[in-house]
């Protein structure tokens, strides 16, 4: 077991891969709170540097993705901005976390998205970006191809679409439902520019922020395994999640996952 400076100087070496490399060090997000409470920089880079963001299991891409998730979920812009630069020093293009932000609007609602996009603006201004996606919407689709096009995808992931409710629907979440298939997996999920395992990953982390959405976010998990996310990289998401909504959801989140480890659909796989 490492020692707690080994973990330490560990933590360093990755909060300067973070911020970029070159020997910096990344401070955090709100550097002026260690001028209060000295000691959480030493807490926060051994225990969320040092030991989590360093683990295998789960690729360093998705954890700042998951990041960015949260952090425009929550609003907090200080940390969108920080979370987005990060984001960019260790791969993620300019396109992906736009996608990300876009598909947030049906997960976190449309003010957190367009908070998000507002700072991603500002921080691909200062560093000289000049980013736009095309439009890629086909406006000349009638509702019913768009929908026929929403249930399709959503299929990929989870073949009973239908089957959330456990009674039925009334009239008003029938239409919900509706425009859900038709613009947010219609329109968002098959749009190029962010692959299908990245959009499960943020999806499943914006479950968990929100609430505790048990049946949802165990769909979802079935999904990620049927897409091929293994066991392995769900509790890692988990763990890294512990460290940014709370130990409490992120056990709940982990809870759940391994009951549908458990189901009779996914027992038997011996994948990692």
């Amino acid at each position: 077991m490492a020692s707690l400076e080994e973990r330490f100087q560990k933590g360093l070496e990755t909060r300067g891969s973070l911020a970029g490399g070159e020997g910096r060090v990344f401070r955090g997000s709100v550097p002026v709170a260690y001028e209060l409470a000295p000691d959480m920089f030493r807490i926060t880079t051994e225990s969320l540097y040092g030991s989590l963001w360093s683990r295998p299991g789960l690729d360093i891409k998705h954890r700042a993705m998951a990041n960015l998730t949260v952090a425009a979920i929550q609003v907090a812009t200080t940390q969108v901005r920080v979370h987005i630069r990060n984001a960019l020093n260790v791969g993620i293009t300019p396109e992906e976390i736009i996608e990300i932000f876009m598909q947030l609007a049906f997960y976190a609602g449309i003010p957190a998205s367009y908070n998000a996009l507002a700072v991603t603006k500002e921080v691909f201004d200062e560093r000289g970006f000049h980013v736009s996606l095309p439009a890629t919407f086909d406006a000349t689709l009638t509702p019913e191809a768009l929908y026929e096009r929403g249930v399709a995808k959503h299929q990929e992931l989870i073949p009973d679409v239908f089957g959330y409710h456990p009674t039925e629907p009334t009239e008003e979440e029938q239409a919900l439902d509706v425009l859900m298939q038709e613009y947010l997996w219609g329109a968002i999920w098959t749009r190029p520019g962010l692959d299908m395992k990245s959009r499960i990953v943020c999806a499943l982390v914006a479950m968990v922020v929100r609430g505790q959405y048990d049946l949802s976010i165990r769909r979802m998990i079935e999904g990620a395994l049927r897409y091929g996310l293994t066991r392995t990289e769900i509790m890692e998401l988990g763990m890294q999640l512990a460290f940014y909504v709370g130990v409490m959801p992120a056990r709940s989140f982990m809870h759940i996952a391994k009951t549908v480890f458990r189901s009779p659909e996914f027992s038997a796989a011996t994948g990692e």
